[in-house]
């Protein structure tokens, strides 16, 4: 990779966690083990393996995280906050559309402030759709599609990808 990775981007339904859409679990959550949450209404969310590991080494690493997501902001910073994720983000992306482009506008000026530029920025995204908005607003961004289908599919995987070893 030319440039060093200085900021990475993670989308959270299918990516962070297994559940399709955060937006419609039921508050309150509560958290089962280390990996697994339940709402309101008896709904699971099951967090991906690896995932602290690559979020404690990102960070230790002096890399910046935020994510970007298309949800209502209470719900899906509830599951970071039940799984004790969201102090390892510098900056909680989480809006109700789906206009990721948008979204990655005001992340790029959050972090252009801290020394980042575009091309030392990676997007996780498990939908096509939303990482080809992403790439055509912003070429420069590194993108990674995280799917069965895609370029990678585990967080162990991400972690050799994006920060070595």
């Amino acid at each position: 990779m030319p440039n060093r990775v200085k900021l990475i981007v993670l989308d959270l339904d299918q990516v962070l966690w297994d559940h399709h859409d955060a937006t419609s679990l039921a508050l309150p959550l509560r958290r089962v083990d280390e990996r697994t949450l339940v709402d309101a209404s008896g709904d699971k969310v099951f967090l991906r393996e690896g995932v602290r590991d690559f979020l404690e080494r990102a960070k230790n690493k002096g890399i910046y995280l935020s994510t970007c997501s298309w949800n209502e902001p209470d719900k899906a910073i509830a599951v970071l906050r039940t799984f004790q994720l969201d102090r390892y983000f510098d900056l909680l992306m989480v809006e109700p559309h789906p206009e990721k482009d948008r979204m990655m506008e005001k992340i790029l000026n959050h972090f252009t402030l801290r020394g980042v530029r575009e091309e030392e920025t990676v997007f996780v995204d498990d939908k096509e759709e939303m990482l080809e908005k992403v790439r055509r607003r912003y070429p420069r961004i590194r993108t990674l599609r995280f799917h069965p289908d895609g370029d990678v599919y585990s967080f162990p995987d991400l972690e050799r990808i994006l920060l070595g070893g």
